[in-house]
């Protein structure tokens, strides 16, 4: 048994977030292995969600202030997790010098410098110049022990394009406890309209559901009655806007059982022009028997699926629309839908095939770190150098707050 510390930027939300549904499995994982596990951040302590305190001890912490040196001293883990490269700008530096024969996990949730490019850009491929945000990013990437990638091709990407060497790197995709039988889900007589679900924090998201009002009068002109459903947290007040009830377009804003509620629906409606990772949402409308309409970036990581063309529109407009009312009207090919897409699940992301070789995987890495830091020589200049700066101006920050 190991005793391991989550350093979290915030509360994870798995009601409202894939994050957060990805840190719930994390911590899953490792109470399979019987590990002990404690959280920390410098958020205020949770009244509830998943961090009660009797799953998990929390602890409040500090930013630059040296009363989290003590704290990770007295507790002494021995694998620490930071939860996006953020985190680990801040207090990696620290781990380092409180437990340095720790293991240090990057839980980069996806690329982020990699979802801003597509955003920016609007180009698929990966960016061949460095923006600050990729720097930082693949910095702190280099300087972890171990990075876990959500998907097959950030990790190729990572591998192939910027050479970071793939013994950091470990593919830890959604993995899924219970996937159920197709004759177990509602049936489509049982179920109506459209959907959409996913947090307004997300750039790719307020997107989708700007684009989704927007092609909203051709589908609903061919499938008269049907109602488009959008669903999600931390809605601005301009996707409140878009809510037009006698249009058909009702945007509800927070559900808390998304399962639930996606199991009334028939189609997940996902016009995703940019991102990155592992899309949660597609997961969620499988699971829950719903087909899902997308594009090549939502369905990017997800086994085969980019070649099923009643799946993935080849562009935001017209082959978009096509597919989400032959979806909705044809039963054969909804039926067919949710069967590929359990298929997939079933296949690539079942817990019960794969979480125990990644929690072995761990730590075997927490056995032998300095055997495969030795195959990590940029990670060993970075420390020599970049992360400095940062430690240096934490100390400038906790000196000017005394």
């Amino acid at each position: 048994m190991k005793k391991v510390l989550i350093i979290g930027h915030g509360i994870p939300e798995p009601q409202s977030t894939g994050a957060g549904v990805y840190m719930a499995q994390l911590i899953d994982l490792f109470l399979q292995g019987n590990h002990e596990l404690h959280f920390c951040s410098a958020a205020e302590t949770p009244i509830d969600g998943l961090l009660i305190e009797k799953i998990i001890p929390y602890t409040q912490i500090q930013l630059n202030s040296d009363s989290f040196d003590a704290f990770i001293k007295a507790l002494d883990p021995q694998i620490v997790i930071f939860d996006r490269f953020m985190t680990e700008e801040q207090y990696s530096w620290r781990v380092r010098e409180a437990c340095p024969d720790a293991l240090r996990i990057l839980d980069t949730e996806d690329l982020h410098f990699l979802r801003e490019h597509r955003r920016t850009s609007n180009d698929f491929k990966p960016p061949t110049v460095l923006s600050d945000l990729a720097k930082r990013e693949l910095a702190a990437i280099f300087r972890s022990d171990l990075s876990l990638i959500l998907s097959k091709p950030e990790f190729d990407l990572l591998s192939s394009a910027y050479q970071v060497p793939e013994s950091t790197l470990l593919h830890l995709p959604f993995l899924e406890k219970n996937i159920p039988q197709l004759t177990e889900l509602t049936a489509h007589k049982d179920r109506e309209d459209f959907c959409f679900v996913g947090t307004a924090k997300h750039k790719p998201n307020v997107a989708a559901i700007k684009h989704l009002a927007k092609l909203w009068p051709a589908i609903s002109k061919r499938v008269p009655g049907v109602k488009m459903h959008i669903y999600g947290s931390y809605f601005t007040e301009e996707l409140k806007q878009l809510h037009k009830p006698n249009a058909g377009f009702l945007v509800h804003g927070f559900v808390k059982d998304v399962q639930t509620t996606l199991q009334q629906h028939r189609v997940l409606l996902a016009p995703l022009e940019f991102g990155a990772g592992l899309k949660r949402k597609l997961f969620d409308a499988w699971l829950a028997g719903c087909a899902v309409v997308t594009t090549p970036v939502g369905i990017e990581g997800i086994g085969g699926a980019n070649e099923l063309a009643f799946i993935v529109a080849d562009d935001l407009e017209t082959d978009f629309v096509n597919l989400a009312v032959s979806n909705c009207a044809q039963k054969s090919q909804w039926d067919q839908n949710r069967k590929e897409g359990l298929a997939l699940i079933c296949e690539y992301f079942s817990w019960e095939q794969r979480a125990s070789a990644v929690l072995k995987t761990i730590e075997s890495y927490a056995l032998k770190k300095e055997e495969f830091n030795a195959q990590n020589p940029v990670g060993q200049m970075l420390w020599h150098h970049s992360l400095q700066s940062s430690k240096y101006l934490s100390k400038w920050i906790e000196a000017k707050n005394r």
